[in-house]
């Protein structure tokens, strides 16, 4: 067994991505005793603002915030994520060092084109690492064995994308805040930047939150999609 071993694994192409989507899914089962990681495919190196090396200080912040265990970046160019053999060799190795049982994945189709292409790329290459005869290696230049996740879902991001289930996190929303303002290079407002632009896209985060918690009769949830049955024991597990 891995000794970087998680129950959650979850992927963004870019520094905060994770916790602009999932952020209070994340905050919900740490909280619960479940092992997260974090692994960003690129530094977001292509942002308007702040460094790869800020951003990384601001991802560990971040990541200290919502009790994650471990986080990385794979070092995928910002804006050249694809869903190539090389790339998906780097995800497969992620996967099995991290052995989850659940990945999270970006959105299927969203503003950004690595956000899609991420989507795919982390989703094809959970299949492929299962696969015993796809070889790769360690931190430790030791030969990983193969490992499939149970379950891949996409969190939704900027897109208003509907929902295949969402997950309530209300008492999480507050901390799930602070833990994108770790972010202060991308969340600050600078002065070469339109007034109230920071500020609209936290409110569009909210709102979607707020949006997505509505028919399930909360304050604010969180959305996902996924590509295969979700398989539950009884009906009140659909609660």
């Amino acid at each position: 067994m891995s000794g970087h071993k998680v129950d959650i694994l979850a992927f963004g192409a870019h520094p905060d991505d994770v916790e602009c989507a999932v952020g209070g899914t994340i905050l919900k089962h740490t909280a619960m005793g479940k092992t997260v990681a974090i692994v960003d495919l690129t530094a977001g190196e292509l942002g308007s603002y702040g460094t790869p090396q800020t951003r990384k200080v601001e991802a560990q912040a971040a990541a200290t915030l919502l009790g994650v265990s471990f986080r990385e970046q794979l070092g995928l160019p910002d804006g050249g994520v694809v869903n190539s053999e090389a790339q998906r060799m780097i995800v497969i190795a992620a996967i099995r060092k991290y052995q989850p049982d659940i990945v999270l994945a970006n959105a299927v189709h969203d503003r950004h084109p690595d956000h899609a292409a991420s989507a795919q790329l982390v989703a094809d290459a959970c299949f492929l690492s299962g696969l015993q005869k796809i070889h790769t290696m360690g931190d430790n230049s030791l030969a990983q064995q193969a490992w499939r996740p149970k379950a891949v879902y996409h969190y939704i991001q900027d897109y208003l994308i509907e929902p295949d289930f969402v997950i309530d996190i209300t008492e999480e929303m507050d901390a799930k805040m602070q833990a994108i303002l770790a972010f202060t290079s991308q969340f600050v407002e600078p002065n070469d930047k339109q007034p109230g632009s920071i500020l609209g896209l936290l409110n569009q985060i909210k709102s979607t939150n707020s949006i997505f918690g509505r028919p399930i009769n909360v304050a604010y949830a969180e959305g996902f999609t996924a590509t295969r049955y979700i398989g539950v024991q009884n009906l009140y597990d659909l609660q």
